[in-house]
């Protein structure tokens, strides 16, 4: 009899988990945490420019948002820095309002993302993390919620991570990235690093894409001048590993599969084509009944 009631139990939990995590985003309510450790090449300047698109698109209108670049792990390696503070500026508004710079201000950044994410819980608002780097900055912000009093519990069914790489897991502290994943809902998806796998192939060595983002004859005006602004950043950048697709003149915006999952985007953007069709290239009027 004891058995079936541990069995039953574990059911509950499951099916609580789930529902928990396959909610849809409330504009309403709750809060995207950006996170780009812009470490070793330039794909998160990007995933910055596509998740800037996309925030602009009526999909995401409204959406809460802070952007955290730096947030990096254990991996020895150089920090983007050209474009900062400009770039990300242009992007997403007010330095320290709507983004931080972790690399210069680890602590600073740290408490700000923590006001941002008390606000939130407090509320009885969720946060959906878009784990683009390590996460050791997610870990540092979610023991400075915990010191302002929030319960953990709070933090285990509010607090929702989402990863797509493995290097970005190899390259967190063990004993940090153990701590997330037992207390957040944390998911793991398919790394948008490789092919052949459900999350969308965000990267080619195809130039044909920069060109129809850049061109004069791209209505979308708002994403021509991010993509230019994202293009003279990653030139200018002398990078001590070198992105294939970036080099090649193609593009990397594949930390960005973490967006496609949180918004639940299914086929509005589930391969380059949709995604630049949508958020790139169309005026956003024409896209808004699609």
């Amino acid at each position: 009899m004891k058995s079936k009631f541990v069995v039953v139990a574990i059911l509950i939990a499951l099916i609580s988990y789930s529902e928990t995590f396959s909610q849809t985003f409330n504009k309403s309510a709750d809060l995207l945490l950006a996170n780009f450790d812009l470490k070793p090449d330039e794909d998160d300047v990007m995933a910055s420019a596509a998740l800037a698109c996309m925030l602009k698109h009526p999909d995401l209108a409204g959406v809460n948002y802070y952007v955290v670049i730096g947030a990096y792990g254990d991996q020895k390696h150089i920090f983007i820095t050209d474009g900062i503070p400009d770039y990300y500026t242009e992007l997403f508004g007010t330095e320290n309002k709507f983004w931080t710079n972790a690399h210069n201000y680890w602590n600073e950044s740290v408490v700000r993302t923590k006001n941002k994410v008390l606000l939130i819980l407090k509320s009885g608002g969720k946060v959906f993390v878009q784990e683009a780097g390590q996460s050791n900055f997610t870990f540092d912000v979610l023991q400075a919620v915990l010191k302002e009093g929030i319960a953990l519990a709070t933090i285990q069914s509010n607090v929702i991570i989402v990863q797509h790489s493995k290097y970005n897991e190899k390259q967190t502290t063990p004993s940090k990235l153990t701590w997330l994943k037992e207390n957040t809902i944390y998911k793991k998806i398919e790394d948008g690093n490789t092919s052949d796998n459900t999350t969308p192939g965000y990267r080619t060595k195809d130039a044909k894409w920069l060109e129809l983002a850049k061109s004069d004859k791209n209505p979308n005006k708002e994403a021509q001048k991010i993509w230019m602004l994202a293009d003279e950043v990653c030139d200018g950048w002398e990078s001590t590993w070198t992105n294939r697709w970036i080099a090649a003149g193609g593009i990397d915006f594949s930390d960005c599969v973490e967006n496609w999952e949180i918004f639940l985007l299914g086929n509005k953007a589930d391969d380059l084509d949709s995604f630049w069709n949508r958020y790139v290239i169309n005026d956003l009027k024409s896209t808004m009944d699609k």
